[in-house]
């Protein structure tokens, strides 16, 4: 394929990718009525009915199959899919209860988080530039909790819980669609569990059991996967500085969602934290476009 070709492609699948995942809190809301746990247990289930088709058609399915019988890695996706089910679940309840923004929080914060854990746990050095983003965040955090007088724990359990989930994924072997399929058959146990005990206790696990919500619950694997390769692969095309650029396009999203068309309150106190936390934000894509690469 023509370098220029593949290079766009790259670059629209990140932005389709990062743009779903702006937009995403939109879908949650249209199944706000099965609650978060059952919305969480039913993503499960359909992403592995969307995930395990894939594999085959990729090619991927035999791999697949010799990593389901390595205990290691099983132990090893097992703690990837604890930490992504405590990420989903969250943002999932946040949305339906009204809080995106705080999850857009979070997501900024995300990328920045990534930087310090690459200093702490994996011995890279933190540029001038990167070190004052990271503090301007901080200062934003702080700021929510002085002016606002809460601790912005949904923010901060998104940030934390993805920044350690992309930590232990960097550490796995396997790519990103097989690595999914595991965790999937890893957490299916769990959510299949929880839908048959919430039908036998009398609350409804399909909705109202319309067309719109069956459409909905069964796409849940759809809007799962497909962002996801379409990160992978701008992630293996795509300089690392427009890549970084672009995975604000997420949180962006989900604060203009927030704020604009659910209408969530957007108080001075709040502005300045956030304030606080895009300088962090410019910063960070500040220092990402100096170490870009020059094409001589």
């Amino acid at each position: 394929m023509n370098p220029e070709k593949s290079s766009a492609n790259a670059v629209l699948s990140a932005v389709i990718a990062f743009g779903l995942w702006g937009v995403l809190p939109v879908y949650w809301k249209q199944i706000g009525h099965l609650g978060s746990g059952v919305a969480l247990a039913q993503r499960v289930v359909w992403t592995l009915a969307t995930v395990l088709p894939l594999l085959m058609l990729r090619g991927e399915w035999t791999g697949f199959l010799r990593s389901m019988r390595d205990t290691r890695l099983l132990k090893a996706h097992a703690w990837s899919a604890f930490l992504l089910a405590i990420n989903w679940g969250v943002f999932v309840w946040a949305a339906q209860h009204g809080r995106i923004i705080d999850c857009s929080l979070g997501y900024f914060i995300n990328p920045l988080l990534n930087v310090l854990i690459g200093s702490r746990l994996l011995g890279e050095r933190l540029s001038r530039l990167q070190k004052f983003s990271i503090a301007s965040a901080a200062f934003g955090v702080l700021t929510q909790l002085i002016l606002l007088g809460r601790f912005p724990w949904i923010g901060l359990l998104l940030a934390g819980s993805f920044a350690l989930y992309g930590l232990a994924r960097r550490r796995s072997p396997l790519g990103s669609l097989p690595g999914l399929a595991v965790e999937t058959v890893v957490g299916i146990p769990v959510a299949v569990l929880y839908l048959i005990w919430t039908q036998q206790s009398g609350m409804p696990i399909w909705g109202t059991a319309s067309a719109h919500d069956l459409l909905l619950i069964v796409g849940l694997g759809i809007i799962t996967t497909i962002p996801l390769l379409g990160f992978a692969h701008g992630a293996r095309q795509l300089p690392f500085a427009l890549l970084g650029v672009l995975q604000f396009l997420a949180p962006t999203g989900q604060f203009m969602v927030g704020a604009f068309v659910y209408h969530e309150p957007v108080s001075t106190a709040s502005l300045v934290s956030f304030g606080l936390i895009w300088l962090g934000v410019l910063l960070f894509c500040s220092d990402l476009w100096l170490r870009k690469p020059s094409r001589a």
